[in-house]
């Protein structure tokens, strides 16, 4: 990728992250986006970073959840697996 292509998804990045945080999007529709639904940003995004977002989450609980999932700190959106999906979803509606 070029660097002002990579600049383009940094900030698409961003932007997608402030959405969670402000309400207007949830990690829980991201995770649930189809592969073939989702931009570059949503497939690219670091699960941590998407789940710190998530106003009622934060850094300390984000990752906690990873661990007990078994979801890698650089692990992205695009690379989740099915059943990481549906326990990333459990574990939010508990």
């Amino acid at each position: 990728m070029s660097p002002a292509l990579l600049t383009e998804l940094r900030q698409e990045i961003a932007s997608l992250c402030q959405q969670i945080a402000s309400g207007q999007r949830s990690f829980i529709d991201l995770i649930s986006l189809s592969e073939s639904n989702r931009t570059a940003a949503e497939s690219y995004v670091y699960v941590v970073k998407a789940l710190e977002a998530e106003p009622s989450i934060g850094k300390v609980r984000a990752r906690r959840i990873m661990a007990d999932i078994g979801i890698a700190e650089r692990c992205n959106i695009g690379s989740l697996a099915a059943h990481q999906v549906e326990l990333l979803k459990a574990a939010l509606h508990s």
